[in-house]
């Protein structure tokens, strides 16, 4: 199942197609003028053969069945594509970044990423236990 199967409205940003979810994802998120920017790819299929993914300019929106469509990019998607991306031990994304006090969080399929500035330039990052086993 694609993406593009809940699509109520495909269209073209920047000389891309964006799909279904992942396009109302990118639409909510203020297309081609809001953070992500324009895309730079069309759907792509995961490794896993069933999410798909749209990379733009200034990060990646991930779609699966079971997650939706959720963006990810700077330090956190860094980290998480350390562990494999989707197909790493974490999952596919399952919320934005939000702020919680001085840190910054993201929650993905098995745990929950955290970001925050310590010292300088110098920033710290880790991860709640695996809830997947």
């Amino acid at each position: 199942m694609s993406a593009s199967t809940v699509a109520r409205a495909d269209g073209t940003y920047c000389g891309h197609e964006v799909l279904g979810e992942i396009e109302n994802r990118y639409i909510a998120m203020g297309g081609s003028s809001g953070k992500l920017g324009c895309p730079r790819t069309g759907e792509l299929t995961n490794p896993d053969g069933v999410g798909r993914r749209t990379q733009f300019e200034n990060g990646t929106i991930y779609w699966s069945p079971r997650s939706g469509a959720w963006p990810v990019w700077g330090e956190i998607g860094e980290y998480w594509c350390a562990d494999g991306c989707e197909a790493g031990s974490m999952g596919y994304p399952t919320s934005y970044e939000r702020n919680v006090g001085s840190e910054i969080q993201q929650s993905f399929q098995c745990t929950v990423i955290h970001w925050q500035r310590a010292s300088g330039s110098a920033n710290k990052m880790w991860r709640d236990p695996n809830t997947c086993g």
